[in-house]
C-alpha cells in the first residue's frame, strides 16, 4: 500500500491487484518474494487495463471524459467490500484504515 517505489496506482486498484496476487497488504514490500513479485506485477497490469476497458471505477461522482459513470466498480473483489464474502474462498473480507491511513479491504485467508 505504500507508494513510494511505485506512485500512481490508487487505493482502489491497489486493493484489486494485491487482492489478486494474494498478498497481504500489511507485508512490508521487502519481505515480497520475487515470484510474489511478477504476480502482482502481472495483477497491477490486468487490474488498471481492465479499469481502462470500463472507464474507470464510479462510487458517487467520478465521470470519465464523456460524462459516463466508470464501470470496474462492478468489477472489484476487494474495495468496498469489506464484510462481505471473499469473491475466492467465502471467508470475510476485513476492512481496515489501520495500513497507511488508508482504506485497505483483505482476505485475511487468502492474502498472506
Amino acid at each position: 500500500m505504500e507508494q513510494r517505489k511505485i506512485a500512481g496506482i490508487g487505493n482502489i486498484y491497489a486493493n484489486e491487484a494485491l487482492w489478486r496476487a494474494q498478498i497481504d497488504p500489511s507485508r512490508p514490500g521487502a519481505s515480497v518474494t520475487l515470484e510474489e513479485a511478477a504476480s502482482l506485477r502481472s495483477s497491477i497490469v490486468a487490474v488498471l487495463s481492465e479499469a481502462i476497458a470500463a472507464r474507470g471505477t464510479s462510487f458517487r461522482d467520478y465521470r470519465d471524459a464523456r460524462g459516463e459513470r466508470g464501470g470496474f466498480v462492478e468489477k472489484l473483489d476487494a474495495y468496498g467490500r469489506g464484510g462481505l464474502p471473499c469473491h475466492r474462498c467465502g471467508s470475510k473480507l476485513i476492512a481496515t484504515h489501520a495500513i497507511d491511513g488508508r482504506a485497505t479491504v483483505l482476505c485475511v485467508k487468502c492474502q498472506h
